[in-house]
């Protein structure tokens, strides 16, 4: 029998044959690969692939007649959510147009409250509500993207300057 050694850390061919500098290096990427799984579900929760912290996000228009709550980070074929908050002129109809990436690669679901009427183009969709003593409004929308990859998108109030969307659908 082959005397042991104190050195845990040496090759050794008793009782098998071991390359402690292969184990070693075993060791470290095993490490690395730890530390890069903890990273991605950190980041996966913070809201880098989908809904959290990293990925929502709101943008208002310079007039500050239109607000939009969207995620930055979004999944093709899962149903996302867009809070759009209007301030149209009191006792008038308000209009809002949609136009870019988001009427060519997102099929909307849902859209609540219905609009009075609505009117499509080449790549863009105009909805209108009904006047409301105050002029405020509130929409809430339901759409999925149809794609994976950037989109840019516009929405704009009563044809004033709007918001752009930029977002990423993860496939």
């Amino acid at each position: 029998m082959d005397k042991l050694t104190d050195d845990e850390f040496a090759s050794r061919n008793y009782p098998v044959n071991e390359n402690m500098h292969a184990q070693r290096l075993e060791w470290r990427m095993q490490a690395v690969g730890n530390y890069l799984l903890f990273a991605l579900v950190i980041l996966a929760l913070l809201g880098v692939f989908s809904d959290g912290v990293l990925s929502e996000t709101t943008q208002t228009s310079r007039g500050g007649a239109l607000t939009v709550e969207y995620q930055r980070m979004i999944r093709a074929q899962s149903d996302e959510r867009y809070i759009l908050r209007v301030q149209g002129e009191p006792d008038r109809p308000v209009s809002v147009t949609f136009s870019g990436d988001f009427m060519d690669s997102v099929d909307i679901q849902t859209l609540s409250p219905p609009p009075q009427t609505s009117h499509t183009t080449l790549h863009g969709m105009t909805l209108t509500w009904p006047a409301t003593p105050d002029g405020r409004h509130a929409v809430w929308i339901m759409a999925q993207p149809q794609a994976a990859g950037y989109l840019t998108s516009s929405v704009t109030v009563d044809g004033k300057p709007g918001v752009t969307l930029r977002q990423w659908s993860w496939p």
